[in-house]
C-alpha cells in the first residue's frame, strides 16, 4: 500500500500542475498585448469556401433586397425615433420600453407613407424586427393576427369597411383568443356573444373570471379594437365559436369604452415593450355587422348560417404558426452569430485553441447554423403554398376546404417540433458562451426570454403535436379505407408497400448522404409508428379511446415529431433545387445533409427498437454526424456573417464583427455604471455588519 506521505505529494504535484501557467498561456494571455480576435475572425473569413455576398442574396432573395435591407439598417441607425437614443436597451424600464416601441411604430408608419419603393418598406419592417422583438410583436399582433382574421373570416364588404383604417393604423387591433382558464382548447372558451333579436346586436360578455381574455398583446395599453373569439348564443342555444370585432378604447382619448375593462399583465420574462393585457366584457353591445361572416353568418332577418366546417374557425392560426419559421430566424441568426464569433475569438486549452475547434463545441453549434438556413428556405416554400390557399378563401371555397386540413396539420406539427428545437439551440448557444452569455448586455439571455413564449403561446406545443398526430391517425385510416390522401401525408397511400421493407438497405455509410435514402427511412418510421398506434386506438374503441390516447400520448407526440422532420427535409430539398444553378448550392446541400443525419440521429431509438437499424447502422449515423459538423465548422463564421446583421442590432459586444470583443464588453459594462460611490444601502445594512465589534473587544458587551 502506498504511504500516505507519497500519496499526498502526488496529489499536491497534480494540483500544482493544474495551477501552473502553461507556456501557451504565457505567450498569448500574458505577454501579448494585441488581441487575437480580429486576426482569428479575419482568417476564418479568408478561408471561406463560398462568397458570403452570394449566400446573403440567397437568404434575402436577391441583390435588390440586400441593398434595401442595408439602407433600412442605415435609416434606423440615423433616425432618433427608431434607434435607442441613449443608454442600453436592457437597462430600460418597462414604461420606457413601451414608449420607445410605440414611438418606433409611429415613426415607421409615418415613413411607410413616404417610401415609394415596396422593397424598402418591407426591408424597414424586417430590419426593425431584428432590432426590437417588442416592435416586431406589436406589428405582428396588428398586421398578422388582427388583420389576417379579417382577411380570412370577413366578407368583402367587411374588408372594404375596415381595411383602410387597419392598414393606416387609424384602428389599432389585437387578437382576443386565449382566456385565463382556457388556451389551446378553443371549444372550452367561455366568452359569449349572444344575439339580441330586438336590437339586431350581439352582446359580448365574460360570464366568469376564467372567461377573462388573457395574454392579449396590445390590449394592455394601446389597442382600440379587438377580434374576439366567442361562443355564439342564439335563442338560448350555443352555435359554437365565431369571431367578432369589438371596440375597446375611444380613439381620441384612449379611455376604455363602457363595459370594457382592460388591464396590463405586468412584468414578463421578456418583450417588456409589448403591452400584453387582459380583457373583461360586461354586456358590451356591438352591431350584427361586426360578426365576421365569410363562413358563418347572421342575416338581417336573424337567420344563422353555420360554417361549413368547424376547422375554419381555426384557419387564422395556420399562418400564425407558419410565422414561427420567420420569427425563429430573427432570434437564431442573432444568437448563433454571437456564439459562433465568440467561439472563434475565445482561446483556451493546453495549446491555446479556439474553443470553436473543440468537438463538443462545434457539434453543439453547427446543426443550429445549418438549421437557420433550412428555416429560411422552408419558410418560402410554406408561404408560397399558404398564399395560394389563402387566395382560395377569396375565389374558390371548395378548394380552400380541401386544402385547409393538411395546412392545419402541417402548421401544428411544424410549430411544435421546430420551436422545441429552436429552444435547444438557444440554450446551446448560451452555454457555448460560458458566463458571458448570462450578462444581459450580450443579448443571448434577452433573446432566450423573447423566444420563451413560442413553445406555449398560440397553442401549447404538446397540444399542437397531438393535433398533428390526430390528423396523421385520421388520414391513415382514410388511406386504409381506400381513400386517396394528399399533401404531407400522401405517403400513407402506399403504407403497405412501405411496411413490407422492415429492415434498412444501408450497406455503405455514404448512402446516408442521399436525400432519398433518408426520406425513405423516415417514411418507414412514420408509417410504422402510425399503423401501430392506429391499431391500439382502434382496439380501444370509442368507449375507451380517450384512455388509450392518454396511455400512448408520448408515442403520439413522437409520431408527430418524426413526421414534421420528414416533411421539413422534403420542403428544404424542394426549395434548394431552385438554387441548383447558383454557386451556393453545394453549401446549401451540405447543410441539408447534416440536418438529414441529425434527424436520423434524433430518432435512432425508434429505428433500433423497431429493428429497422442495427447497432452498426446507429454507429455509422453518429460518426457521420460528427464528421459533418467538423466539416461545416470550417465555414462557421462566414455562414453567420451572411445574415448581415450589424453590431448595433446584435447589441452584444462578444459578438462584434471585428472580433475585438473584450474592450467593447468592458466599455459597455462600464458605461452602465452610474456611480462608484457606495450605495445607500451600504450605510444602512452593510456597514453595521462589517463594523460590528468582535468578541473580546473592549467595546463588546457580549
Amino acid at each position: 500500500m502506498e504511504p500516505a506521505s507519497s500519496s499526498a505529494k502526488a496529489r499536491l504535484s497534480a494540483v500544482q500542475g493544474h495551477l501552473s501557467i502553461q507556456p501557451c498561456f504565457q505567450r498569448h494571455a500574458i505577454h501579448n498585448d494585441q488581441p487575437t480576435g480580429p486576426a482569428d475572425l479575419a482568417r476564418e473569413r479568408a478561408n471561406a469556401s463560398f462568397k458570403v455576398e452570394d449566400m446573403t442574396e440567397v437568404i434575402l432573395r436577391g441583390k435588390e433586397n440586400v441593398a434595401a435591407l442595408s439602407l433600412a439598417y442605415q435609416m434606423i441607425q440615423r433616425d432618433p425615433d427608431l434607434r435607442m437614443r441613449e443608454g442600453h436597451h436592457y437597462d430600460l424600464t418597462r414604461a420606457e420600453d413601451r414608449e420607445q416601441t410605440m414611438r418606433q411604430i409611429a415613426r415607421t408608419i409615418e415613413l411607410k407613407k413616404t417610401i415609394k419603393d415596396p422593397r424598402l418598406r418591407q426591408a424597414l419592417f424586417m430590419a426593425m424586427a431584428f432590432y426590437s422583438e417588442s416592435y416586431s410583436m406589436r406589428m405582428y399582433v396588428h398586421d398578422m393576427l388582427f388583420k389576417q382574421a379579417l382577411m380570412l373570416f370577413g366578407t368583402s364588404e367587411q374588408q372594404d369597411k375596415w381595411m383602410d383604417d387597419i392598414e393606416n393604423w387609424r384602428v389599432i387591433g389585437c387578437f382576443a383568443m386565449t382566456e385565463l382558464g382556457h388556451s389551446s382548447n378553443l371549444r372550452g372558451l367561455e366568452t359569449t356573444s349572444t344575439y339580441d333579436r330586438a336590437t339586431n346586436e350581439f352582446v359580448i360578455h365574460s360570464p366568469t373570471l376564467t372567461a377573462t381574455k388573457w395574454w392579449i398583446g396590445m390590449s394592455g395599453e394601446t389597442a382600440t379594437h379587438t377580434v374576439a373569439i366567442c361562443q355564439t348564443v342564439i335563442d338560448g342555444e350555443c352555435h359554437g365559436i365565431n369571431w367578432f370585432i369589438v371596440p375597446l378604447r375611444d380613439p381620441k382619448t384612449g379611455r376604455l369604452l363602457p363595459g370594457v375593462t382592460c388591464g396590463d399583465i405586468g412584468h414578463k420574462s421578456s418583450r417588456q415593450g409589448l403591452d400584453n393585457g387582459w380583457i373583461q366584457f360586461t354586456s358590451v353591445r356591438i352591431p350584427r355587422e361586426n360578426m365576421l361572416m365569410k363562413w358563418a353568418s347572421m342575416s338581417p332577418e336573424g337567420e344563422f348560417t353555420p360554417s361549413p366546417n368547424p376547422i375554419l374557425s381555426y384557419a387564422t392560426l395556420i399562418p400564425e404558426r407558419f410565422t414561427i419559421l420567420g420569427g425563429s430566424q430573427v432570434v437564431l441568426a442573432q444568437t448563433l452569430t454571437i456564439a459562433v464569433r465568440y467561439g472563434a475569438v475565445r482561446r483556451q486549452g493546453n495549446h491555446d485553441e479556439q474553443i470553436l475547434d473543440y468537438q463538443t463545441h462545434y457539434t453543439s453549434l453547427m446543426p443550429g447554423v445549418a438549421f437557420i438556413y433550412m428555416l429560411n428556405i422552408v419558410d418560402r416554400e410554406l408561404f408560397d403554398k399558404w398564399d395560394e390557399v389563402a387566395e382560395y378563401a377569396q375565389t374558390d371555397a371548395g378548394a380552400f376546404m380541401r386544402e385547409i386540413p393538411d395546412q392545419h396539420g402541417v402548421s401544428a406539427g411544424f410549430k411544435g417540433a421546430l420551436a422545441w428545437y429552436v429552444t435547444e439551440i438557444l440554450e446551446d448557444c448560451r452555454r457555448a458562451c460560458g458566463g458571458h452569455a448570462y450578462s444581459a448586455y450580450n443579448s443571448i439571455a434577452g433573446l432566450i426570454g423573447d423566444y420563451g413564449v413560442v413553445t406555449t403561446g398560440g397553442g401549447d406545443n404538446v397540444v399542437l403535436m397531438q393535433q398533428s398526430a390526430r390528423y396523421l391517425i385520421t388520414t391513415l385510416k382514410w388511406a386504409q379505407e381506400g381513400q386517396e390522401v394528399v399533401g404531407s401525408v400522401s405517403y400513407f397511400n402506399d403504407y403497405k408497400k412501405i411496411l413490407a421493407n422492415s429492415k434498412t438497405t444501408l450497406q455503405d455509410p455514404r448512402d446516408l448522404l442521399s436525400h432519398e435514402f433518408v426520406i425513405d427511412a423516415l417514411t418507414w418510421a412514420c408509417a410504422k409508428k402510425a399503423t401501430d398506434l392506429a391499431a391500439i386506438l382502434a382496439e380501444a374503441g370509442k368507449a375507451n379511446f380517450d384512455e388509450a390516447w392518454n396511455a400512448n400520448q408520448t408515442e403520439l407526440v413522437r409520431l408527430a415529431d418524426v413526421h414534421a422532420w420528414r416533411y421539413f427535409l422534403i420542403l428544404y430539398q424542394r426549395g434548394i433545387d431552385r438554387e441548383k444553378s447558383k454557386p451556393t448550392y453545394f453549401m446549401l446541400k451540405k447543410m441539408g445533409q447534416l440536418m438529414s443525419t441529425f434527424a436520423l440521429r434524433k430518432h435512432l431509438d425508434l429505428f433500433l427498437e423497431e429493428g429497422y437499424f442495427e447497432g452498426s447502422h446507429a454507429k455509422a449515423v453518429r460518426q457521420l454526424f460528427l464528421d459533418q459538423c467538423k466539416d461545416l465548422r470550417k465555414d462557421a463564421v462566414p455562414l453567420v456573417d451572411a445574415w448581415a446583421i450589424p453590431d448595433f442590432v446584435i447589441k452584444a459586444p462578444i459578438g462584434k464583427y471585428d472580433g475585438n470583443i473584450y474592450p467593447a464588453y468592458f466599455g459597455t459594462v462600464n458605461a452602465a455604471q452610474k456611480s462608484f460611490d457606495p450605495p445607500a444601502y451600504w450605510h444602512k445594512y452593510a456597514a453595521p455588519l462589517v463594523n460590528a465589534p468582535r468578541p473580546g473587544d473592549k467595546s463588546c458587551k457580549c
